[in-house]
């Protein structure tokens, strides 16, 4: 008796030892031979596009099987066509990740009737690539303009590619809120074209990402032509520590929710995402693939030679961000909206 117990207790441990690699074969076994289709919101250049490329290159290497990886570019709708596109028709297999417009969850509950066909809460986050980077409001120090303070005494011009962007909605809520003067021209057709605008003496400031000039106007940088009055993040971004946040100059908690809010557009920092419906073994060996890809030499080397920090979120943290941002409360979104 005791000789047949211990004979099924030996027969149980390598069973026990023997299914995880079964299981790793059988993932091996589905995505060997198969393409890793990555979606992106936005065409041919600029940072998602190359950090899209960077990922096909470097994650398939890292999935049982090694499957090979290519960009499908689905530019459209300010990222809705992708996000709508992932959602509802995109394989479930595991076979289509994407690249998430960092502002995509924010439209979800602002933008609710307008063609959104997607809960960014159901999508399956593999992580993200950084933490996001800070939104600075930027005035050419030539206008004169030094701080908020200035801002409200003296008119200053910014420019926008739209109306529906962070270029044109945070000098228009800063106006609202704060009393600023800024005087916003919506139209241009790229950002390239505000800063040729700003070269003219047309254009005194804009609002957007640092590293977004940098890309542009390095030298304007180094030649320290702008004043940075205020930022929109979480927090002090590190870079600009003396650089106040936006939600400072709040005098009530709904304005200081409000911010919060809007704040949160800026932080996924390039989340990569399954879509709802990925078996759960495959969406565990794509999340552990990502990891792996994160601690990879040669990943690591290819990413320096972007602009981009990595300071990845963990699956965890990217799916927090996202909840937190749909789940703001009514009355804030309401709030947000009427601004």
């Amino acid at each position: 008796m005791i000789a047949r117990l211990r004979g099924e207790l030996v027969a149980l441990c390598l069973l026990t030892a023997v299914a995880p690699a079964r299981a790793e074969d059988n993932i091996a076994s589905f995505y060997k031979g198969k393409t890793i289709q990555l979606l992106n919101a936005f065409g041919q250049g600029g940072r998602y596009s190359v950090l899209a490329r960077l990922v096909a290159q470097h994650l398939p290497k890292h999935i049982p099987g090694q499957p090979s990886g290519v960009v499908q570019l689905m530019p459209g709708a300010a990222g809705l066509l992708q996000t709508n596109y992932l959602y509802n028709a995109a394989p479930k297999d595991g076979t289509a990740i994407g690249l998430l417009y960092d502002s995509m969850p924010t439209a979800q509950v602002l933008e609710a009737e307008q063609n959104i066909r997607f809960d960014a809460r159901r999508f399956h986050a593999l992580g993200s690539l950084n933490k996001g980077d800070s939104g600075l409001v930027g005035v050419l120090k030539r206008a004169g303009v030094a701080s908020v303070e200035d801002a409200r005494k003296k008119e200053t011009v910014f420019g926008a590619t739209g109306t529906g962007g962070g270029q044109y909605t945070v000098p228009h809520i800063m106006n609202k809120l704060f009393g600023t003067k800024f005087k916003i021209i919506p139209g241009f057709k790229t950002t390239a074209e505000i800063y040729l605008a700003m070269e003219r003496g047309e254009v005194d400031g804009v609002y957007g990402a640092y590293d977004a000039i940098s890309d542009v106007h390095p030298d304007w940088l180094k030649e320290r032509r702008f004043n940075w009055i205020a930022q929109l993040y979480d927090v002090r971004a590190p870079e600009f520590p003396d650089v106040p946040l936006l939600q400072e100059f709040a005098s009530n908690d709904l304005d200081r929710s409000a911010l919060r809010f809007l704040a949160l557009a800026r932080i996924p920092g390039k989340i990569f995402v399954a879509p709802p419906g990925v078996p759960p073994a495959r969406l565990a060996a794509l999340r552990a693939a990502y990891v792996a890809m994160l601690n990879d030499e040669a990943f690591k080397a290819d990413y320096a030679k972007t602009s981009q920090v990595l300071d990845p979120r963990t699956w965890q943290d990217a799916e927090r961000v996202i909840r937190e941002t749909v789940d703001t409360p009514p009355e804030v979104i309401r709030y947000v909206q009427g601004l």
